[in-house]
Parts: C-alpha cells; sequence; structure tokens
C-alpha cells in the first residue's frame, strides 16, 4: 500500500520532500540521542547544520571528527547565517543566549520534538511507538526497508552501528522514526503508518492515571494521515482506537488466528527464534533472527508490516530482518580476558527485565545470572516496586546501584531506596544486596561472581560507565 499524497513542497532553497523552508539549522543541545540523530539525518539531506552542548561527549567527539560545525559551552557568537532554524532540546530553555542570537538573526525556534514532527508532514513517516521495543523495532524497520533496495531516512532512539547510527538522511521518501511517549512527544507526528507494540505504565510524571495513558497513545493515532494504517498489537487496549479516523486501515500484530500479521511454525535455538510469517493470509520465507529473546519475533512482524505499508518487496524486507544484529545495549554481549560474559541491556521496566532474563535462560541454559541493575527514577521505581522485585528474582544473584533520578522532587527521592528494593527481591529467596553508587558496582561483582556466571548490566542511567571495570574482571 503506497501513499497517494505528494510531499509537501519545499519553499525556494529549502530541503525538498519537507516542510522546511530553508537548508540552515541550529542545534543548541546537539549532544543527545535524539538531537544528534535529527542533526546527522539533515545534514545528509542537504541541511547546513551547526550544533553547540554544553558539556563535551562521544557526541560532540565523533562529530567533530567527521569535522562538523559542532562546539562546547554557550558562544552565540559563533552562530551564522540567517533565516533557518534552531532547535532545541527540552532541557534547553527558550531564553537560552544562543537560541536567542538565532531567533535574531531570524531563525524559527522549534524544539526537537517540533522540529521531527516538520520532517514528518512531508514524507511517507512510518512512526513506532509502545513502552517497550521500539528502538529496536525502528531499526528492524530500517533494515527491513533496506533488504527491499529501499533508502529511507531514520531516526532511532539508540546507537545501531550497522546501519550507521542513530540518524541518516536517505534519498527515499520514506521517514522511519522512533514515536516516543513522554511528554506526549509522539503527537507531534503525522505518520503515514503508525505503529503501537503494547501499552504498559511506565511514564508516572507524565501519566498519573491508565486512563490517561491510552488516550495519549488514541491521540497518537488520531494524527494518522486520511488512508493511511495502523498497526496495532492484539492486546492493546479498544481504547486507543478509539480516535482513528473511518478512512485509516487497522491490521493487527500478534499471535493470534485472527491476527493480520503473525507467527507460524515457530522454533527456537537456545534463545534465538525463526519463523514463517503470515502477512494478511499470505505465507512467506521463513526468517531466522539473529536477534535474541521471542519479543523480537513480534518486533520483526512489526518491521515486515511496516515495510509492505509502503509497498516494499516483503521478501527483501525479511532478509533485512534476518539479517540485522541489533541496536547496542539491547542484550549486547561482551566477553572478558578471562572468557566470562557480560549482557548490556538497557531494561528499565520490570516487563523488560523479564523480557532480557527469560531470553537468557534460553540463551544460558543451565548457567547461574548475576545480574546488576540500577533503578532509573524514584517515582518507577516506587510504583513499580513489586514488579520490579518480581522480575529481578529472576536471576540467581542481584547487585542494586543507587536509583538514577531525573526531573524529581527531594520529597520524592526521599520515598523509596534501592535498599528497599533489594529487601523486596530477598523476599523472593535471592541473594540481593544495595551496593551503592555505579562506581562501585565492579568491586561489588568481584565479590558476588562464582565461575561461569553470566553477568547482566541493566538499567537506563549511567549504569553503562561500569561495564568495562566489571568486564576487566571476566
Amino acid at each position: 500500500m503506497i501513499d497517494s499524497a505528494e510531499p509537501q513542497a519545499a519553499a525556494s532553497g529549502g530541503i525538498p520532500g519537507t516542510s522546511f523552508s530553508s537548508r540552515r539549522f541550529h542545534f543548541v543541545g546537539v549532544g543527545g540521542a535524539g538531537m544528534s540523530g535529527l542533526f546527522r539525518l539533515l545534514e545528509g539531506v542537504g541541511g547546513v547544520v551547526s550544533g553547540s552542548d554544553a558539556t563535551n561527549g562521544a557526541v560532540l567527539e565523533d562529530l567533530t571528527t567527521r569535522r562538523c560545525d559542532v562546539w562546547v559551552g554557550c558562544q552565540p557568537d559563533r552562530v551564522s547565517g540567517a533565516d533557518g532554524y534552531v532547535i532545541r532540546s527540552a532541557a534547553v530553555p527558550a531564553t537560552d543566549p544562543e537560541v536567542q542570537e538565532c531567533v535574531r538573526r531570524g531563525f524559527t525556534s522549534l524544539l526537537y520534538a517540533e522540529a521531527v514532527g516538520r520532517l514528518s508532514e512531508g514524507r511517507r513517516t512510518l512512526a513506532i511507538a509502545g513502552t517497550h521495543g521500539k528502538t529496536t523495532t525502528t531499526g528492524l524497520t530500517v533494515a527491513a526497508l533496506r533488504g527491499a533496495g529501499l533508502d529511507p531516512s531514520h531516526l532511532i532512539g539508540g546507537d545501531v552501528p550497522q546501519l550507521g547510527g542513530n540518524g541518516h538522511g536517505g534519498a527515499g521518501s520514506e521517514f522511519v522514526v522512533e514515536a516516543c511517549e513522554f511528554n506526549r512527544s509522539f503527537h507531534n507526528l503525522r505518520p503515514f503508518g503508525a505503529a503501537i507494540l503494547n501499552v504498559d505504565h511506565d511514564h508516572f510524571d507524565c501519566y498519573p492515571s491508565t486512563e490517561e495513558l491510552v488516550a495519549a497513545f488514541a491521540g497518537y493515532l488520531a494524527r494518522v494521515r486520511p488512508g493511511g494504517s495502523a498497526l496495532v498489537e492484539e492486546s492493546v487496549p479498544k481504547g486507543v482506537l478509539a480516535s482513528l479516523r473511518s478512512d485509516v486501515q487497522i491490521l493487527s500484530v500478534g499471535s493470534g488466528l485472527w491476527a493480520d500479521i503473525r507467527a507460524v511454525e515457530v522454533r527456537d535455538c537456545t534463545g534465538q527464534f525463526s519463523f514463517v510469517p503470515v502477512l494478511l493470509g499470505k505465507r512467506l520465507e521463513r526468517v531466522q533472527l539473529s536477534l535474541s529473546g521471542r519479543h523480537n519475533m513480534q518486533n520483526a512482524l512489526f518491521a515486515l508490516g511496516l515495510a509492505h505499508l509502503v509497498g516494499a518487496d516483503v521478501n527483501g524486507a525479511c532478509r533485512g530482518i534476518a539479517e540485522f544484529t541489533g541496536v547496542r545495549r539491547r542484550f549486547e554481549m561482551h566477553t572478558g580476558p578471562r572468557g566470562g560474559v557480560l549482557v548490556n541491556d538497557y531494561a528499565h521496566h520490570p516487563a523488560e527485565i523479564r523480557a532480557v532474563l527469560q531470553t537468557a535462560r534460553r540463551r544460558f541454559p543451565g548457567q547461574r545470572l548475576l545480574v546488576a541493575f540500577q533503578p532509573h527514577q524514584f517515582q518507577r521505581t516506587l510504583c513499580l516496586l513489586p514488579e520490579f522485585a518480581e522480575a529481578l528474582a529472576l536471576a540467581d544473584v542481584v547487585r542494586i546501584a543507587d536509583i538514577y533520578g531525573a526531573r524529581e522532587s527531594a520529597e520524592m527521592r526521599a520515598s523509596v531506596s534501592a535498599a528497599d528494593l533489594a529487601t523486596a527481591v530477598r523476599s523472593h529467596n535471592v541473594d540481593c544486596v544495595a551496593s551503592g553508587p555505579v562506581a562501585a558496582l565492579p568491586a561489588a561483582i568481584a565479590e558476588a561472581r562464582r565461575s561461569g556466571e553470566v553477568v547482566f548490566v541493566l538499567g537506563a542511567g549511567d549504569i553503562d560507565q561500569a561495564v568495562e571495570g566489571i568486564l576487566v574482571g571476566l
């Protein structure tokens, strides 16, 4: 199925296939995952880009190595050009001096989510939303389209070395984007094809109630273009579909007999699955995933369905999906100098931890699992404490670092601790200790680990910084 609407024409001097009327872009806060991806995308489609960030880091170093015009710190005098766009991260206020200098020069000021929304208006946009799995599914969708011979632009909330990073400006009219529900940022998108992988409570600061969460996802689907399509996992609450236009096609994805996109003849080879996709009643060639975990079979079905929506060759898409090797920090395996195995994963929600550890039991049959976990946000930890404990209890040994706080009050920070979570895990008869700051994890893991145990480093904060120190001892 192909979008019949022509991309919005750019004004003279703009970027063809987008609604941007100028090629000039300046980024304030370019070091962030989304911002750096958009920087690379716009550069790839002919944008004249520059950027700054408050602190130096791997992203800025990479962009500097590529001779991009980026710098550290607020330096308004380095801004050049006129009548472009200044794009700022949510952490940067409109009063920032660099932003203000751009505005003085005639730049239009946009938040990151607003800029992505504008980009989505002029392309055949495939958006992937869901509480879990959207980064991997976005990568799988890009791999599927490339396998079918297409060159889509993409914007992914994680590093995907196989695809050239988190952002790419392709020659094709397709734009594949991760649609984040935080602060309802996905309401800025105008997708041709919209996917919802699942709906689970996660961002309690944005959605205090389940009703508000469901309404937010319904609002996302309400943004699907006329004549477009929505791919929805079969167990997603019906209320999510309440705002869909009557001319939007709904396709269900799941394991049920009546799902429009499903998998049959499933085979499990120590946690790596193969299956025969059935797309609208048609059986396709068998897909052997390179990724681990049953949940990635579902993600692959969504990627295949999205490729179908833009008319891609589905057999080529299947091959692209099979060859996709994954996103950094998604069941990312490392081997230590003594042959020990470490798996580094972004899992920070009970459902994600459960999926990782269930996959681990298949991937490493008979081996003991030692988990280092850093909870992310005090409110999430407090609201989901029993669920976290149950998920972590799937391991044999657990060490919990101090909670990584973000956007939270002193009162909320005082409401729960890593020690509280450790106590809850121990109630399931699992060896669990609160081990202090992330910097203390390498020593804590070295002390706790038995020979042959597989180590898992889980969390969305700064626990990734402990990986090298832990790995040295394996």
